[in-house]
Order: C-alpha cells, then sequence, then structure tokens
C-alpha cells in the first residue's frame, strides 16, 4: 500500500486520469503492488476479473429492484432469479431442486401490518405502526390499558408477582431483552413493547423453524416512539435513554393507551441458489470445490431501505466474476465446481445450514469451502481510518483449521498481494457461512473487509465502496479454487486454539 499527499498538481492530473473516480472510490486497478505475475494456464480467467464489472455488477444487486434483498421479500427472489441468469450465461449448470437453480428453505415468515397498528394516549398517536417490529408473538392485540414504564438496569427493580397484569408494559433493559425474560414472566403484562435503537427494530424477519410464541403479545418499539409515548403520559422526554443503561427505573403511569398491535404469520419456501460447473477429470468430477457468499440483506424495514452494497452485495459480485472467470479461461478446473448464493444469512446462517443439513452433493466429496462476506469497504474503526486498510483483508478460518487450505491460499495470494490480517478470528469464525461447512469438517477459508460504520446501516449504499478489493477477493479465489481444483482433497488438521 502506498499512501502519499497530494499536491494540486497530482490531484488534478489524477481528476483528469480518471474522470469517472467519485469519492471514496479507489482509482487502483488489478493485482496489488508486488504481484507476481499469474501462471499462463490461469491468466485468460484471472484477466477477464476487473473493477469496473465489479461496480456494475454491484450496482445491479444494490441500485435496481432487489431493495435490499432481504429473505422473504420480493426484492430477494429477483436477486436470486438474476443470479442464476448470470450463472448460467456463464456455462454453470442447475443443481437445485428438480433440476432447477434454486435449493427451497422453508421458513416461516412473521411480520407487523404497519397500517393496523398504533398506540395512541388522548386520541394522539404515540407509536406508529412503522415504529414496530416483531417478536416471537403473532396474532392481533386490540384493548385500552394503563401502561407501566420500566428500565432495567444493573439491578433489575423489584416486582410483584402479576404487578402488570392488565396493564401494556414498556421495558428497555441491557442488552438484549426478549419477551421472555423472567422478570417480564413475573409481571404478567397484557402486552409488551421492548424499547430497542432503529436498526435493531425489524418488521419483517424470516425464521427456519417454528419459534416458541410468548405468551403474550409483543413487539419492538423504537425508542424516540417508546419515548413519545412516555412523555403523552407525563414522563421525561427521554425517559428511555440511548447508551449503557445502569440504573434501572419502574413507573407505574395513570394514562390508558388505546394499543392496536398486528403481526402476521405465514409459512414461505425462499431459495439457495445453487450452479454446477462440471470438472475437467471425469475420474475426480464428483469431487468439488465449493464458491460460497450470502446473497441477502436486511430487505426493506419499517419503510426504510437497507441496500446492503458491503454486506453482502460484495461478496455476491466477487463470486460471480470467479464464475465469469471459470468460463473464460481455456484450461478448466479439473475438479467441479458448485457455487452458492445463500438465504438467510443475517436470520443465523439458515441457508448454508439448510444446505449442510439438506446437501445436493454428497458432502464427502467436497475439496473446501471458499467464503466472502463484506469486501466491499475498508475496515474503519476509531483510530483507524479506512484509507489505512486499501489492500488489506481478514483471512478467517484456514488458519486455525487446516494447513494445506491456508498454504494454499496464500500461494495463490502471490499474484494478489493483499496484506492478511488475523486479529478478528474470534470475533467472527462463526458469523458467516463458511461455519456451517467448517462444523462439518470440511477446510473452509473466509475472506472479510472488515467491520466499518456502515454495517447493518441504510448508508450501506455504493458510495465509498473498494472496487479494487472486491476484483482482488475475486481474482484470489478464481486461483484458489483452481489450484483446488487440482490439488483435491484438503483436511482439517488443525486445532483451534
Amino acid at each position: 500500500m502506498i499512501r502519499s499527499r497530494f499536491t494540486l498538481l497530482s490531484l488534478l492530473l489524477s481528476v483528469l486520469a480518471s474522470p469517472c473516480l467519485r469519492a471514496g472510490e479507489d482509482a487502483h486497478t488489478g493485482p496489488f503492488a508486488g504481484a507476481q505475475p499469474v501462471p499462463a494456464d490461469y491468466a485468460a480467467g484471472f484477466n477477464s476479473i476487473t473493477e469496473a464489472e465489479s461496480e456494475q455488477i454491484l450496482k445491479t444487486l444494490v441500485e435496481g429492484e432487489m431493495k435490499g434483498r432481504g429473505t422473504g421479500q420480493e426484492g430477494y427472489l429477483k436477486a436470486a432469479k438474476w443470479f442464476a441468469s448470470q450463472l448460467e450465461a456463464n456455462g454453470f449448470q442447475p443443481a437445485g431442486d428438480n433440476g432447477t437453480w434454486f435449493q427451497y428453505v422453508p421458513f416461516i415468515r412473521m411480520n407487523t401490518v404497519p397500517d393496523k397498528c398504533q398506540f395512541c394516549v388522548d386520541s394522539t398517536v404515540c407509536v406508529k405502526g412503522d415504529q414496530l417490529g416483531i417478536t416471537t408473538w403473532s396474532g392481533a392485540f386490540d384493548m385500552a390499558v394503563p401502561v407501566t414504564f420500566a428500565i432495567l438496569g444493573e439491578t433489575k427493580p423489584e416486582i410483584a408477582e402479576g404487578a402488570c397484569a392488565g396493564r401494556l408494559l414498556v421495558v428497555q433493559g441491557r442488552g438484549r431483552v426478549v419477551p421472555e425474560d423472567a422478570w417480564i414472566l413475573k409481571a404478567k403484562p397484557a402486552c409488551v413493547l421492548i424499547v430497542q435503537e432503529d436498526s435493531r427494530v425489524r418488521n419483517e424477519a424470516v425464521n427456519q423453524s417454528e419459534q416458541t410464541p410468548s405468551a403474550y403479545p409483543a413487539a419492538m418499539v423504537i425508542r424516540t416512539a417508546a419515548n413519545a409515548l412516555a412523555a403523552a403520559c407525563g414522563q421525561p422526554a427521554e425517559f428511555f435513554a440511548g447508551g449503557e443503561i445502569k440504573e434501572s427505573k419502574l413507573v407505574q403511569a395513570d394514562k390508558t393507551v388505546d394499543s392496536h398491535l398486528v403481526v402476521e404469520r405465514e409459512a414461505v419456501d425462499m431459495p439457495n441458489v445453487v450452479g454446477w460447473y462440471p470438472g475437467s477429470d471425469k475420474a475426480v468430477a464428483n469431487q468439488h470445490v465449493i464458491v460460497g457468499a450470502h446473497l441477502d440483506h436486511l430487505g426493506v424495514q419499517r419503510g426504510e431501505l437497507f441496500p446492503g452494497a458491503d454486506d453482502n452485495g460484495s461478496g455476491s459480485s466477487a463470486i460471480l466474476q470467479v464464475a465469469k472467470a471459470i468460463h473464460a479461461n481455456p484450461v478448466k478446473p479439473r475438479r467441479s465446481v458448485l457455487l452458492m448464493a445463500f438465504c438467510a444469512e443475517e436470520r443465523g446462517l439458515l441457508g448454508s445450514k439448510y444446505y449442510v443439513q439438506h446437501p445436493l452433493k454428497p458432502l464427502s466429496d467436497v475439496v473446501c469451502m471458499l467464503n466472502i462476506d463484506m469486501i466491499g469497504r475498508d475496515e474503519e474503526a476509531a483510530g483507524e481510518p479506512a484509507e489505512n486498510n486499501r489492500n488489506t483483508i481478514h483471512l478467517v478460518g484456514s488458519k486455525d483449521h487446516s494447513s494445506k487450505m491456508h498454504a494454499l491460499v496464500e500461494d495463490a495470494n502471490k499474484h494478489v498481494g493483499f496484506v492478511f490480517e488475523y486479529d478478528e478470528e474470534d470475533r467472527v469464525d462463526g458469523r458467516s457461512d463458511h461455519a456451517s461447512f467448517s462444523n462439518q469438517g470440511i477446510p473452509v477459508a473466509f475472506l472479510f473487509g472488515g467491520f466499518n460504520p456502515y454495517y447493518h446501516q441504510t448508508t450501506d449504499t455504493m458510495k465509498g465502496i473498494n472496487f479494487s478489493k472486491i476484483a482482488n477477493a475475486a481474482r484470489l479465489y478464481y486461483l484458489a479454487l483452481m489450484s483446488a481444483a487440482e490439488h483435491g482433497p484438503l483436511e482439517k488438521d488443525l486445532v483451534k486454539k
């Protein structure tokens, strides 16, 4: 990585040389400084991967009709169909259910009905329908009830058995609060609203299995709306504060809240996208390398779009370029390639977990699994600006589980030039789809760009994406899969410390 201070002249020359460059984007193209030439057998495929195509693919995923690709939403289905069409254009064969491109995963979908939900005091709407989110409860609640406001701090306040019977309980706690919290169960409310920050309140989501519903009507509510309700009932306007919660509060208000809550539940099937590229050596073509990324993001929540450019439009863009490189290169992989775009990673790796429980190809034939998630932005945190990480990336999993897998990726990186980092292993090793395969004893590698302020925010747009990082991640995995397809079975021979 080269960092320098631009003079006015050099800045002008840079702008003239790159008239389409936007703020936050990287002018660098091709492998990073110091990379070695690519072996001739793989050069055509490697060179087919470009920063410009990284941008074009990502733009399709982020700015079109796919609307954040939320599992269970129409936008995700559109993304899955488009992704399958791209695999077909690059010579892949459908490997899903009944000869299709899709492996359908059964889900239970729950969503609030915003136009039927509101909480009012003296005919004033304090909590609107689009300010509420789901828990584990579904059904309808319509009742005028008195209200209790509670904050559960370091030491929870004393509560008598049934103290909130026949009442609405609006409660905020330290960390994650669920309707099944022992304190709430003891209070026995008629209905409960759990106060959370905006990003944690989803009005729609899917789960792979039926969850035990709460014993009473329950929903999430954003903090600003909860404070509006508290203020209408004579409490301070900032009754529910942000940040770390220490002190507990318990107020039995005199006001009655006209409460209307409707949450719907239905069974739906959502697809993993699955494509197969047959290996050139028929004797070992049953063995295969899996390349994957999750296609889903948060979609539209409470009327707001979460575009998911980095998470994980970037990884989805990269593996599509890997598919193109395979098809463009005259020398084909000796063993087969199974390329997968997973659904419902954001709901707990549910798409990849379903695949390993219902594999379409024998897991015993898997050489390794290469996963990509969030490689479009440079890692950014307090004291670590993004410009310090233009060519860095986290390599997760291989160093802890398989010496041969790790050596294979490191060798491929000689032709790309990433600076690998290893300080996120404990934090993220189990948080993306490679974990579903690693848990089955399959060697894995996971490329991860690092966390940034746009993570799970509505601001995760095209602005500021590092297309060089996307393209180079694709180049790296193209070389890694070609090497793995030539090498054959690897093994997990390391124990994570």
